[in-house]
């Protein structure tokens, strides 16, 4: 995650260090700073979605169809995406993962331990210390994060094609700068490494409680805690109306360290929670089928990642086992057997644009609440996603109508979406949109308005965003 148009200079990163107040920095400041530090003097490359693993820590990139060809190496390399530099320096300083899997930009945001302090845009840099967390957007859509390194400096991931390097401070290319926050207090280890409770965030009351895999009482109970756990929230949603305890309550938020939902009803705090995000802009599993969630877990050693859901097809990439992954959709294809077991069953990671036996994901056979992706098994055919409309659509290499035609497909064809972001703005159908949606199936773009739904879709991610 990074924002194009940054001309602001590069510093050696020698000079990677706490620039002033050193003496009045906490030990999680200074930890936090020293952890990043060590990445940028290691020479370390920035990689789009470098750094959302299961655990902090270096992994390959990915194409940013914002910027495909700066881009294009990422996928070789092993290194940081912005928000994944900051999860690891700030995973070294508290000693687990306080960020949580898969520890992106809004889940950044999120976090205040007790003891932290928040600082508005309006304030500048005058009351910021070295260790101190930057953002850049707005809540909800965070799209890029550094860390203060005191007299105006500061080190980051900045963008594809680039080292981690030192830089000046700057407001953002859309003068975006969205505040900081200063994380002093050094909250104990939850259980054991990536945060089971216990972790931040929130308390919860009543006897024992059920978190579960959708956001209603019908879904499957991921696991269970205590009433007065503390637990950390990604983002709520409305969903489910429940009555209990003599409230109803259509609210619930995601925890991310339980990989489940909890309702509002037994977190204390007002009925739709303060400062917590909502879903719609921080996506999480199974919420819409698209782009960057928080996906699962895989095991095994080096995986095969397929262009189609057989052994048979072309090695799109390879991932170490125990890389969180993104899962869009499921279907039964070849069946095969490996590590003792047989199955059919495939699932399609839109982010790595291609398929992974079942077997290597951590869970059941048949994934709980991932969808079917039809039995075409891709975006089109009515698999999942979202629908068309129109007539004969153009599929574009880049979101503009300059540019090459990938394919075309028939209006009413579903697709799959992984990301959308604004660019060429276009008249059509009498309408004016300049959004436009990544068909990672189909390798292009098209623009929104010839998806049903609003002109810019709840509930998808922007491309810009890691």
């Amino acid at each position: 995650m990074t924002s194009t148009a940054l001309a602001a200079p590069a510093h050696a990163a020698g000079l990677c260090q706490p620039r002033e107040h050193e003496d009045d920095i906490s030990e999680i400041a200074a930890e936090t700073v020293r952890a990043a530090c060590a990445v940028a003097d290691s020479d370390i490359w920035y990689v789009w979605t470098g750094g959302h693993g299961a655990k902090p820590g270096m992994t390959k990139g990915a194409i940013d169809w914002s910027d495909p060809l700066r881009s294009e190496n990422d996928p070789f390399r092993t290194g940081f995406d912005c928000s994944g530099l900051v999860r690891w320096a700030l995973a070294q300083a508290y000693d687990y993962d306080i960020a949580g899997s898969p520890g992106l930009t809004n889940n950044l945001y999120g976090l205040y331990p007790p003891g932290s302090t928040r600082f508005g845009a309006a304030a500048g840099t005058a009351p910021l210390l070295p260790g101190d967390i930057l953002f850049w957007g707005k809540p909800g859509a965070i799209h890029h994060v550094a860390i203060y390194l005191g007299a105006g400096l500061m080190v980051e991931a900045k963008e594809s094609d680039t080292k981690i390097m030192v830089s000046d401070f700057r407001w953002g290319s859309k003068n975006d700068y969205a505040g900081a926050l200063r994380m002093q207090s050094k909250a104990p280890d939850p259980g054991g490494g990536g945060g089971d409770t216990g972790q931040i965030q929130h308390a919860t009351w009543g006897d024992t409680l059920n978190v579960r895999a959708q956001p209603n009482t019908g879904a499957a109970v991921v696991t269970t805690i205590a009433g007065g756990t503390s637990v950390f929230i990604g983002c709520q949603a409305h969903a489910q109306s429940i009555t209990a305890e003599g409230v109803t309550n259509d609210a619930w938020s995601y925890l991310p360290a339980l990989h489940g939902w909890i309702t509002n009803i037994y977190l204390r705090g007002p009925a739709w929670m303060t400062d917590v995000p909502s879903c719609r802009d921080v996506p999480v599993p199974d919420a819409g089928g698209g782009g960057s969630g928080i996906g699962h877990a895989t095991w095994g050693d080096s995986l095969n990642v397929r262009a189609q859901p057989n052994t048979g097809a072309a090695v799109v990439t390879t991932i170490a086992g125990g890389t969180s992954v993104v899962i869009s959709c499921q279907m039964h294809a070849q069946s095969i057997s490996a590590e003792g077991v047989t199955n059919d069953a495939w699932s399609y990671l839109p982010e790595l644009g291609g398929w992974i036996t079942n077997i290597y994901l951590k869970g059941p056979a048949w994934m709980t609440g991932v969808p079917t992706c039809g039995d075409s098994g891709g975006s089109t055919g009515g698999s999942i996603g979202h629908a068309t409309w129109g007539g004969t659509l153009n599929i574009r290499t880049q979101p503009n109508t300059g540019a090459a035609v990938v394919t075309t497909i028939t209006g009413g064809t579903s697709v799959l979406i992984s990301c959308q972001m604004h660019a060429q703005s276009i008249t059509a159908e009498g309408v004016t949109n300049d959004a436009w949606s990544y068909l990672p199936d189909l390798g292009g773009w098209i623009t929104n308005i010839y998806l049903k739904g609003d002109a810019w879709m709840a509930g998808v991610p922007t491309c810009a965003t890691a």
